[in-house]
């Protein structure tokens, strides 16, 4: 692997560690009864994009915005828990498949979809509509499910293993008021997260990129990103190797073009092209030896006094007829 691959696959590896880290925290944070984790890691959650539209945090939401002109979709990739937990689904999916049918494919955006999703987001935010958000917004959705499905069973795991250190000795625990969910919000968490994993296991990032508002919204910023993942053709061999590894199936190989719109910044093309053909930067490859030229008219040079032609030649023959 040269110099120059592996330091563009870094990218792909940081962004794992620090979606896996923020993953962690979220679920900590939440999932735990005390305060352990409360003031370190309560800031996970102010850095999430609903939170702190809610909030009016109108800093913050200007900032995610600077960051998707700026990067692109960052946020989706490492921040929001919902997409490492896709990527997770998606992961697995493609392991448990062989052949053709565990590769990705470019699919056009969906479009109405997106505008659809959104508008509904956006009513229900202005109305009140409490459970739109539950089973909309990639933040909300994820803390509902640790604390409706999550947090009970730790809590009575807790309190079973209290039990059993003070009955036999050998280690001393708190008991916990574990928190029992209504058995509506348990099946609403369970059902969203069921309904957003199933396509993920076969097309990856489906649900960010056609039903999410916060990834629709995201999208328009970061459709023209100035940092972006670009094709150089002079060094793409048609392999195809980015398009079936795509998550978001933005990758038009036919076109050598990427929608900037839905890639989630995942980096996964990066470290499987073996030609180094694909990079994150903030230009645009051309090529070098376009391969279709505008083809100018060829160059006509005027004809001398003297050149015989059968025009020319008419023309004296007329002259010599006027001076007879």
């Amino acid at each position: 692997m040269s110099k120059r691959h592996s330091s563009r696959t870094g990218l792909r590896r940081w962004r794992i560690v620090i979606s896996v880290a923020i993953f962690v925290m979220v679920t900590l944070l939440w999932v735990e009864y005390s305060e352990l984790f409360l003031r370190p890691l309560g800031w996970v959650s102010r850095i999430q994009v609903f939170p702190v539209a809610v909030g009016l945090s109108v800093t913050m939401i200007i900032f995610w915005l600077l960051v998707a002109v700026l990067f692109g979709r960052v946020y989706c990739s490492s921040v929001c828990p919902v997409g490492t937990w896709l990527d997770i689904i998606g992961s697995a999916g493609r392991k448990s498949r062989k052949g053709p049918s565990r590769d990705y494919r470019y699919s056009p955006p969906l479009t109405r979809w997106r505008y659809i999703s959104l508008g509904v987001f956006a009513v229900s935010m202005i109305a009140g509509i409490a459970i739109i958000p539950v089973v909309m917004e990639p933040y909300t959705m994820y803390s509902r499910f640790v604390i409706n499905v999550i947090k009970p069973v730790w809590g009575w795991l807790n309190n079973q293993l209290a039990s059993i250190g003070n009955a036999t000795g050998w280690w001393d625990m708190y008991y916990v008021g574990h928190i029992e969910a209504s058995v509506f919000a348990v099946i609403l968490s369970i059902v969203t997260f069921i309904a957003i994993s199933i396509p993920a296991w076969f097309y990856g990032r489906t649900f960010c990129n056609s039903l999410c508002p916060v990834g629709t919204i995201l999208g328009f910023a970061a459709s023209r990103s100035i940092w972006h993942i670009d094709i150089d053709t002079d060094l793409c061999t048609n392999c195809r190797k980015c398009e079936y590894s795509c998550k978001a199936s933005c990758i038009n190989l036919n076109d050598h073009t990427i929608d900037s719109s839905r890639c989630v910044n995942c980096f996964d093309c990066i470290d499987v092209c073996p030609d180094d053909a694909i990079f994150y930067r903030p230009t645009r490859k051309q090529l070098s030896i376009p391969m279709m030229q505008r083809l100018l008219p060829p160059k006509v040079s005027a004809p001398s006094a003297s050149a015989s032609t059968p025009v020319a030649g008419l023309t004296d023959s007329m002259n010599k007829q006027k001076k007879d």
